[in-house]
């Protein structure tokens, strides 16, 4: 009888522990978005700058921006010049594809998915000035959806850590 009960609290300890467990998770991925939407913007300028004032190629420039930017950002910059150089695809299909695979590693929102993608469709085509006016402006906009995500950090973040221990609890009552 005395094993029967040690095994219980056993698994009832487990059971807490996997749920806060998933809720410390989900609250990481909340807080994650507002850092990888920063360094996007900082990628985003960089590449401006790259554009507007350096001689440099965009898969160049691409793979120099993977070089500098941390994980997992920067994957997403050396997926693009992987694309363009090995894979001969042009650089909207390049982008396309690219945001596609950033699923399974960046923390976005269909909005940032929408404004990056934008900005796919206008990057290699047009002069100088227009592709530095278009990043200027996606910047702007994934600056906006920073400060949203910030705002939404503050409070989703502790709530998923509190519901997920709460869930653990209230499985353990539904149980016992």
């Amino acid at each position: 009888m005395k094993a029967l009960t040690l095994l219980r609290y056993v698994l009832s300890l487990i059971v807490v522990v996997c749920s806060g467990s998933v809720g410390w998770i989900l609250g990481a991925s909340v807080r994650d978005r507002p850092q990888q939407l920063a360094l996007l913007q900082a990628a985003l300028s960089r590449l401006e700058t790259e554009i507007h004032h350096g001689m440099m190629f965009l898969p160049e420039a691409f793979g120099e921006l993977a070089r500098i930017i941390p994980r997992p950002v920067n994957r997403l910059f050396h997926e693009v010049a992987y694309l363009l150089v090995d894979g001969e695809l042009p650089l909207e299909v390049a982008w396309r594809q690219a945001l596609l695979d950033a699923r399974q590693y960046l923390v976005l929102n269909r909005d940032d998915e929408r404004i990056l993608a934008n900005l796919g469709h206008n990057l290699g085509i047009s002069p100088r000035g227009d592709q530095a006016r278009h990043l200027a402006i996606a910047r702007e906009q994934l600056h906006g959806q920073e400060t949203a995500a910030r705002q939404v950090e503050k409070h989703a973040a502790r709530l998923y850590h509190a519901l997920g221990w709460a869930a653990g609890v209230a499985l353990i009552l539904v149980l016992i």
